[in-house]
């Protein structure tokens, strides 16, 4: 018998009770239908036996792309300008690092910047937002705030004549089927992001090679961030390829993670002892994860996420039930979100896509940075600034 049978055993009495309070949970609680429901084996003369997974997982773990996609057409950087940066919740490495880049971008063109943090609240944002007009800004950019739950704040931009546009949000090309906003609404001019589908698909490919094709996976997803429902349906559609058995989706809320998200998770395992993979849409809720799998003794389980920060990367160097991160480059994120606020203020086209190919790579421990969080070994910084001149 397997040690994780013999610990929950020991953790059923305690969290009973805690597990039974969580399992009516609606849209932030335990399950939901429509998503992925378990593959039928495929027979030898094609369907998922015929996928080379191995080589999908081998693949997953190279940067892509390798050389830099960005832009070709020159467009000249203002200077003296004042721009307002507006992170979904400052605390946060996924908002945060790519406005601290728009920051660096700014000191070589004498950008005034200032923060207004979002504090991961909607009622905070639009506050932010409205305070970034007072202050008197001439472009606002906001960074993983979702368009639909700011209108307070970009109607009062809209009357000031400030553009806001927005990165990290995964609801513009070449994301589709994300954007929350609905007819009548504003949105931002554009939204940089990585290609969230493709990190799904890269994960999938991961974990289904590593696997060899056969065992069980659990997966679950934050509906209060498009990028992770973008990353979501790339994840299930390539899953669904392979003979894996795949759970329905375990949703869960910001306000979740820690002490109940940690629960939610080992009540299923023992609900669910067959299980070997646990996707999390993002490293924070992965690492506090991980934590108490490891403190209960989930020693064969691995633990899959997104972002691959450093933080995270620890704990798979650790060797324990964190396994992989699909990672991609936040900096070169906020200098791409920089490249296409330039064009929108010159009044020339914006770049396509509108992501502008911003690296990602699936870290594993074949792979890991020696520091900080992945990034790509491009030198996009001097290819952006040589078109900013």
């Amino acid at each position: 018998m397997r040690k994780r049978r013999f610990w929950a055993f020991l953790l059923a009495a305690s969290l009973c009770f805690s597990l039974a309070a969580c399992g009516n949970s609606s849209a932030d609680g335990q399950q939901s239908g429509g998503t992925a429901e378990p593959n039928a084996p495929s027979d030898a003369a094609g369907g998922a036996s015929a996928i080379d997974w191995a080589a999908l997982k081998a693949a997953s773990t190279e940067p892509n792309p390798k050389e830099f996609g960005g832009p070709t057409e020159p467009a000249k950087a203002p200077t003296g300008i004042k721009v307002a940066l507006v992170p979904s919740d400052q605390a946060l490495s996924g908002p945060a690092k790519p406005a601290a880049a728009i920051e660096a971008v700014g000191k070589n063109f004498d950008w005034t910047v200032q923060w207004f943090n979002g504090k991961g609240d909607p009622t905070e944002q639009n506050q932010a937002i409205m305070d970034a007009v007072s202050w008197g800004a001439d472009a606002i950019c906001c960074f993983s705030v979702d368009a639909a739950s700011v209108q307070q704040g970009l109607t009062a931009a809209k009357d000031a004549g400030i553009p806001v546009v927005s990165a990290s949000n995964g609801t513009d090309d070449p994301n589709e089927g994300t954007n929350t906003v609905s007819e009548g609404q504003l949105d931002y001019e554009f939204d940089v992001g990585v290609d969230y589908r493709a990190l799904g698909v890269a994960i999938a490919d991961w974990m289904v090679g590593d696997a060899g094709n056969q065992g069980s996976i659990v997966v679950y997803g934050a509906k209060e961030y498009p990028s992770c429902m973008a990353t979501e349906y790339g994840l299930l559609d390539e899953l669904a390829k392979s003979d894996m058995e795949i759970s329905e989706v375990q949703y869960f809320t910001g306000g979740q993670v820690g002490d109940e998200l940690n629960r939610q998770v080992i009540g299923y395992l023992q609900a669910h002892p067959e299980v070997q993979y646990v996707f999390m849409p993002y490293d924070p809720a992965a690492i506090s994860v991980v934590d108490a799998l490891s403190t209960a003794g989930y020693d064969d389980v691995k633990v899959c996420s997104i972002l691959g920060t450093e933080q995270y990367q620890s704990l798979i160097a650790e060797g324990g039930c964190a396994a992989a991160s699909a990672a991609y480059d936040m900096e070169y994120m906020g200098w791409g979100c920089a490249d296409q606020l330039i064009r929108l203020l010159n009044g020339q086209e914006l770049s396509s896509p509108h992501g502008e190919n911003t690296p990602y790579c699936v870290i594993d421990s074949t792979n890991l940075t020696d520091s900080g969080d992945w990034a790509t070994s491009v030198d996009y910084q001097a290819a952006f600034l040589k078109l900013w001149k």
